[in-house]
């Protein structure tokens, strides 16, 4: 990451965050961090490698999920996101981009860049705007929100994802799974992280996020309306539909902050939950088990040797581009404000100390 573009935009706060909840964390939930370094243009992270890809793109692979395997991957990302609470932090940007699955077909949580600190004012009032400007907009399909189908909201969600490049991976995020308080920039709690989490296990079901609009602006306006707009899905083909536990346990997510999850055992004692042994889950037989020729199979990412994978991003790594070039114009950085920033990831002894045993006959020592 260049150092000069990390200081343009704000983000050497989040970049140090993630270093810091990476070094500390030790759980099974969270990817680890093997190494950080920089040199005099960039800091790197070396992190853990998960090979199975990204929940966006079994997302994208499967369309829907069944109740049973959805209910497996969101109780996964619950336990997750409460590591991370238990190290004191909120992540605020939940989305299915930031779990990605092992090799054995579990979950981790990954990118925790905003994580504790501050959102940097500019993005606070950038979202703001955007939310209190947001307004009835052209509708695509000729039909307001509550009267179009299932099928109409899926396709146009997935039809605006592939035509916005920037919206799908834009530097500041999508706003389809951030709670209302984290938009206006007010004061709010662990729970944003339930709301995240809510709307996407009703993406994993219906095949889009609860407020997703078939563009950008309408998605804005839905959030900015959404206890009118959420909604239990009505599929044209009745053996589809959402059970009562499970749109119970999704608007207990999605709601207001008074009347939400107030903590992980509430959640892990719903109903929605009943099948689900949690003791034993990261042990249990994953849905979806990755196939792999070796442990640095990458078949499940983008190819960044492949120009047709590398066209995705095109528009991102041009903005990337100019403003890296503007960064290196612009004022002067501290040389200071990455001190300390470089870690290197001990594995634990048997005596649970990350330090090596120093083997020796017993003539080793001190002098006196």
């Amino acid at each position: 990451m260049n150092k000069k573009l990390l200081f343009k935009l704000d983000e050497i706060r989040h970049v140090l965050t993630e270093r810091d909840i990476l070094t500390t964390a030790n759980s099974e939930w969270l990817v680890r961090l093997l190494y950080s370094f920089q040199d005099d243009k960039s800091i790197y992270l070396a992190m853990e490698y998960v090979p199975g890809g990204d929940f966006r793109t079994l997302l994208n692979n499967t369309g829907v999920l069944s109740n049973r395997h959805a209910r497996f991957y969101i109780a996964e990302m619950f336990c997750s996101v409460d590591a991370l609470h238990k190290l004191g932090y909120i992540h605020r940007d939940l989305k299915p981009e930031n779990f990605l699955v092992d090799s054995t077909g579990h979950v981790k949580l990954t990118d925790f860049g905003l994580a504790a600190g501050n959102v940097a004012s500019s993005k606070i009032n950038s979202m703001r705007i955007r939310l209190e400007k947001a307004s009835e907009t052209q509708v695509p399909f000729g039909k307001a929100m509550d009267q179009r189908t299932v099928a109409e909201r899926r396709e146009g969600y997935q039809t605006m994802r592939e035509n916005d490049v920037n919206y799908a991976k834009s530097i500041v995020g999508s706003p389809d799974y951030m709670a209302p308080e984290v938009l206006r920039g007010e004061e709010y709690d662990f729970t944003v992280d339930y709301w995240s989490l809510g709307c996407m296990l009703f993406e994993a079901l219906t095949g889009f996020p609860p407020f997703a609009g078939s563009t950008a602006d309408e998605t804005w306006r839905n959030l900015k309306h959404w206890r009118e707009v959420l909604k239990r899905p009505v599929w044209e083909d009745p053996s589809y539909f959402l059970s009562n536990r499970t749109w119970n346990f999704i608007t207990t997510c999605i709601n207001s902050r008074s009347k939400r999850f107030s903590n992980i055992q509430d959640i892990y004692g719903h109903q929605y939950f009943s099948e689900v042994d949690w003791q034993t889950l990261r042990q249990s037989k994953a849905p979806f088990v990755p196939e792999l020729d070796s442990e640095t199979d990458a078949g499940y990412f983008d190819d960044f040797s492949n120009e047709a994978d590398m066209a995705k991003y095109k528009e991102v790594h041009d903005k990337q581009q100019a403003l890296e070039s503007m960064a290196d114009r612009e004022e002067q950085m501290s040389k200071g404000l990455f001190v300390g920033f470089t870690f290197r990831h001990r594995k634990n002894t048997e005596d649970g100390t990350p330090r090596k045993r120093i083997q020796t006959d017993g003539g080793f020592g001190t002098m006196l």
